[in-house]
């Protein structure tokens, strides 16, 4: 009876710590969805719109689909089984979800499967009747709705049932707006209406989605440029969504406000320098919060894309030695010698909208040269599996565990309770060219006690040392460093070794309670790459870890 009180009462406080942070429209609209169902409010009379004639077309997938109804989502693959796989239960949601949003239709080679593509949105209409299953959720639709749209524009032949389709599903999403959850999910839902409402000239959701716009973009981006949900994946999505806008704003320049316009522009070049100092010199995403390659387009198209719009960005000169401080977002970006450094020093992200943070305050990454070195573990799985939440566990980061808890309560598919708070952050370029970064937070703190976590990162391109500092009470602390999966790692005696193609990494751990352990790296959905990850068991509330390398010529 006891115990089943403690888990009752624990459980209640994480709802408490879950729910007290919400908006509320949030907890409002929760409730209006219970109550009042979506519906086609609009008809099309038609005529069929007509094409723009600037439109900047650009292709931003690879294939998701071959002419025999061969899909790959996930880098889960299958032979399509129409309807059933509409709404597979045996299938992810996840998996599912990208089934509808019909992404292909702006594949690399979508001009050479026009006659497949419009074979497949006529099943989709015929076989996804009105409000049912995955593909009448607001976000699929949304996605699909403007992937449709946007193909359109690019020379995809659309008949008259395609297009009073399309308007239907653009009308019920009007009415099924996802303000329960706000987020990029809005987002996403007011650039859908955006699109549909300029190009049907509608001005009811024209209406809905400049207003709802007006007010999230200054929300969702920070005046550092990184998107508020603090995940550079989901950076890289909205990213898109920006340059997609003004890419609408300048094929109907009659039919945008100057205000919002203005607003898109002013923030894309932003945006822009935010992900260039986030993603490592080989060219990928940083994996801080829910982040995975193969999600959103990868930097180097988006910045094609953008270049095409008139927004040419601008890269990092690898070898002077630089502090990119994002302070708004919190994150640190630091350059010497041609290595990276980057350093989470942020919050777990929004305050009514966390779900898509880790508990991984502190954490950070390295590359040398083009060669990541020191990786988070990445992102494979959405869901509520076992998996799932030990990627967004503390344990799974580049930083310091303590009593075997997590710097924020993550829990659930997409929840966070008691959050981690970053009371400290600075930064320091010394005349020698060496780098300072140092922030605290005070996620293990609590009530009755708990402490504090310092770090302190000394970095110059040749060397990295980690100085971690924990003030107040705890039993035992454990730090992590997790390594790319390429790399031979091995530790003999007190050394630790790590090689890769072009470095050599030492670290000298003699008088450190330290261990190699196996680990996995989840650089994109549905992939487990073997790793080494370290192992120190702090035997004190002070521990620093130095690691030095040489690089080497190519062999």
């Amino acid at each position: 009876m006891g115990s089943y009180w403690r888990f009752s009462m624990n459980r209640l406080l994480l709802l408490i710590n879950t729910v007290k942070y919400l908006k509320w429209q949030q907890i409002y609209f929760r409730l209006v969805r219970k109550c009042v169902k979506p519906k086609i409010t609009d008809n099309f009379d038609g005529p069929a719109p007509l094409r723009p004639d600037n439109w900047e077309h650009f292709t931003l997938y690879e294939d998701k689909i071959d002419k025999d109804f061969n899909v790959c989502f996930l880098n889960h693959s299958k032979q399509l089984d129409l309807p059933a796989d509409w709404n597979n239960v045996s299938c992810s949601k996840l998996w599912l979800y990208n089934l509808h949003y019909f992404e292909d239709l702006l594949s690399h080679k979508a001009e050479e499967k026009r006659d497949l593509h419009r074979q497949l949105l006529t099943t989709w209409v015929d076989e996804n009747p009105v409000g049912y299953g995955n593909g009448w959720e607001p976000y699929p639709m949304s996605l699909r709705v403007t992937n449709i749209l946007k193909a359109w524009f690019g020379g995809l032949d659309l008949d008259d049932n395609l297009f009073k389709s399309v308007h239907s599903q653009i009308s019920f999403l009007s009415n099924d707006l996802e303000k329960h959850l706000l987020g990029n999910h809005y987002f996403v839902n007011l650039k859908a209406l955006f699109f549909a409402g300029v190009i049907f000239n509608n001005h009811r959701w024209s209406q809905i989605a400049e207003k709802g716009l007006l007010a999230e973009i200054p929300e969702q981006i920070l005046q550092d440029g990184a998107n508020f949900e603090l995940s550079p994946m989901y950076h890289s999505l909205i990213l898109v969504d920006m340059l997609d806008m003004f890419n609408l704003c300048k094929a109907y320049p009659n039919s945008v406000s100057y205000r919002l316009a203005a607003l898109l522009s002013d923030n894309i070049p932003k945006m822009l320098a935010f992900m260039v100092s986030m993603k490592h010199p080989c060219g990928g995403l940083s994996f801080f919060n829910d982040s995975a390659d193969g999600i959103a387009p990868p930097p180097s198209i988006i910045e094609e894309y953008a270049k095409k719009l008139g927004f040419p960005p601008k890269n990092l000169e690898l070898e002077v030695s630089q502090i990119i401080d994002n302070r708004y977002s919190g994150y640190f970006c630091a350059i010497a010698r041609n290595c990276k450094l980057l350093f989470d020093a942020s919050p777990v992200g929004p305050d009514y909208i966390p779900g898509h943070g880790h508990a991984d305050t502190l954490s950070f990454e390295l590359s040398i040269g083009t060669e990541r070195v020191i990786v988070n573990s990445g992102t494979s799985e959405y869901g509520l599996s076992k998996r799932r939440f030990h990627q967004r566990r503390t344990r799974s980061h580049n930083t310091i565990e303590v009593d075997n808890n997590d710097s924020s309560q993550v829990w659930s598919g997409f929840r966070v309770a008691k959050r981690a708070r970053v009371i400290e952050r600075r930064s320091a370029l010394n005349l020698d060219k060496s780098i300072i970064l140092k922030a605290a937070h005070d996620g293990y703190k609590s009530t009755f006690g708990g402490c504090t976590h310092s770090r302190e990162l000394h970095f110059d391109g040749e060397s990295l040392v980690v100085d971690d500092e924990l003030q107040g009470h705890f039993r035992e602390a454990k730090s992590r460093f997790y390594f790319h999966p390429k790399l031979k790692v091995s530790l003999e005696g007190s050394a630790l070794t790590v090689t890769g193609n072009a470095f050599t990494l030492k670290s000298d751990l003699t008088g450190k309670k330290a261990s190699l352990f196996d680990a996995a790296w989840h650089p994109e959905f549905g992939v487990d790459l073997p790793n080494k990850g370290l192992l120190i068991n702090m035997l004190s509330n002070k521990e620093r870890t130095s690691f030095v390398w040489t690089k080497v010529a190519n062999t």
